[in-house]
């Protein structure tokens, strides 16, 4: 792999070629997603390799019908291209989650044979998500709704983890009849 040195005029032709770079920032080290941008320009297009889905340069471009004549290929839609944000922006994420009966049902087992219910799992797989999120980026922020007879909305925006988490351990399932948004 080759490394080069800060100021170098290899680095300098390097950015030049390549146009605008984002920040060398903790999710962009050295410009890393920059540089696969030139080999990845819009949505669509693959690097080699990837997926398992073949190409549209792998596949066939006309196929038979049963009486000889050509089957018109499919319609090759526009590009479209992305525009995504340069930097890493403020997210505002609203966690919903049920507090049906069935969540409390100790139908899963751990590896030591101890069975545990869904509203346990998806309390700490919540808490891990918004802690880790948070520790991305200080700047996002959090919402929680629950879903039992009617949908409740039980804490407001905010950045602060602990907010969030001290409401998602005090819920507990409901019997619910029925439902209507």
């Amino acid at each position: 792999m080759d490394t080069l040195e800060p100021g170098s005029a290899a680095e300098e032709e390097e950015e030049k070629a390549l146009g605008e770079q984002r920040p060398r920032t903790r999710s962009n080290p050295e410009g890393a997603e920059d540089r696969a941008l030139s080999a990845q320009t819009s949505v669509g297009n693959r690097s080699e390799g990837e997926g398992e889905a073949a190409s549209a340069d792998d596949s066939p471009q006309s196929t038979a019908a049963p009486d000889g004549t050509a089957w018109p290929g499919p319609a090759h839609p526009a590009e479209v291209q992305v525009k995504t944000p340069r930097v890493n922006c403020p997210e505002k994420v609203i966690i919903c989650l049920d507090l049906a009966e069935e969540m409390a049902l100790p139908k899963l087992e751990s590896f030591n044979g101890s069975k545990t219910n869904a509203l346990n799992i998806s309390q700490k797989m919540i808490e891990m998500f918004v802690r880790t999120k948070h520790k991305i980026d200080k700047s996002h922020e959090f919402a929680l709704v629950v879903v039992n007879n009617d949908a409740t909305w039980l804490s407001g925006f905010t950045s602060d983890p602990r907010e969030v988490c001290s409401c998602l351990y005090d819920l507990e399932t409901v019997v619910c009849k029925s439902f209507s948004i």
